[in-house]
């Protein structure tokens, strides 16, 4: 027996009566009704719906396409549509919310029954792949911390959590970019491993960067390459091993391993950039003392148009001057 939850929204209580009492035969549970927009939308919040049955044409200010679009943005819930309209107008307007399918009255009970049936299936799909990726996440980004506590043993950094802290200015500048999850994503988890590579580099080149000259220097401007053929052979669901490669590229094609300038650098790749450079410059080092703030951001706008991109200094600009963001 079926104990799925339905929400059916009808603005004709006799439609809706038969509806419920036909569901009910099905075997689903009726979670409530409602045949207004607003009172859908409390009804959702109150009932959580395995699906919902949505009729376009609604009583009140809002139509089923209208109220379908404001349960979407804070709801992943599977949608029919019910309709006695045909009207081209309609179905593009429906198609953005992306609803299973559509049934247009008058339907048939089996084909009611089978869009049901589809609709719930493929959502615990949908659900079931999106649990499996959660966990890969999860995996990824605990492997990877425990990565860059390996990488901090060897490098020329005095204090652990520098990529903790390269991460969390990243992120910062990502968000006031509004760049998209994904790519946030991908950036925060590049930030831990960016210079995975130093670990196998010799401890005499990687405890002297920011002095080094001649071969050492070229052997030290490796790492971005090494770094990649590393990440390279590991599966990430974002452009992991490119961000990596890429961050000490720049945006005036000065920079290495392979000289490529402006956007042929990935955004997340400027971004890292401009994040390790604040919390380098802000880090009490081998070689020198930590900057204030303050200077930091200055070397970093010196270098803004030639190392940096303009953009994405102008992003981590206000994070701090404006937004009152702290390194932690």
């Amino acid at each position: 027996m079926n104990r799925e939850k339905i929400m059916v929204v009808e603005d004709e209580w006799i439609v809706a009566d038969q509806l419920c009492r036909i569901l009910k035969g099905f075997g689903y549970r009726i979670c409530s009704t409602a045949s207004a927009g607003d009172e859908a939308i409390r009804n959702v919040k109150a009932d959580s719906p395995d699906l919902i049955l949505m009729d376009i044409v609604l009583k009140g200010k809002m139509d089923g396409i209208e109220t379908a679009e404001r349960i979407n943005s804070q709801f992943n819930i599977p949608m029919i549509y019910m309709t006695a309209y045909t009207n081209q107008k309609y179905i593009e307007r429906a198609k953005q919310t992306k609803p299973f399918s559509y049934l247009v009255k008058p339907f048939n009970q089996k084909e009611l029954h089978a869009n049901i049936e589809m609709a719930l299936h493929r959502h615990l799909e949908d659900k079931e792949i999106k649990d499996h990726l959660d966990r890969l996440k999860r995996s990824y980004t605990g492997t990877t911390k425990a990565f860059s506590g390996a990488i901090e043993l060897r490098g020329p950094n005095t204090l652990l959590g520098h990529h903790r802290r390269v991460a969390f200015i990243a992120h910062g500048i990502a968000k006031e970019m509004r760049l998209p999850d994904s790519s946030t994503e991908g950036l925060w988890l590049s930030a831990h491993i960016y210079d995975i590579s130093l670990v196998n580099m010799p401890v005499e080149i990687v405890m002297g960067a920011g002095q080094l000259t001649g071969d050492s220097l070229t052997l030290y401007h490796q790492y971005p390459q090494l770094s990649y053929e590393i990440l390279a052979a590991v599966d990430f669901p974002w452009p992991v091993a490119d961000i990596v490669l890429q961050h000490r590229e720049c945006i005036d094609g000065s920079g290495y391993p392979r000289g490529i300038k402006g956007e042929y650098i990935l955004i997340e790749a400027r971004i890292l950039a401009v994040a390790i450079a604040v919390e380098d410059l802000t880090s009490l080092q081998i070689f020198r003392k930590a900057f204030p703030l303050k200077q930091a951001l200055d070397q970093i706008i010196a270098h803004c148009g030639s190392k940096y991109d303009p953009d994405v200094v102008d992003a981590c600009l206000r994070l701090f001057n404006e937004k009152g963001y702290r390194l932690t």
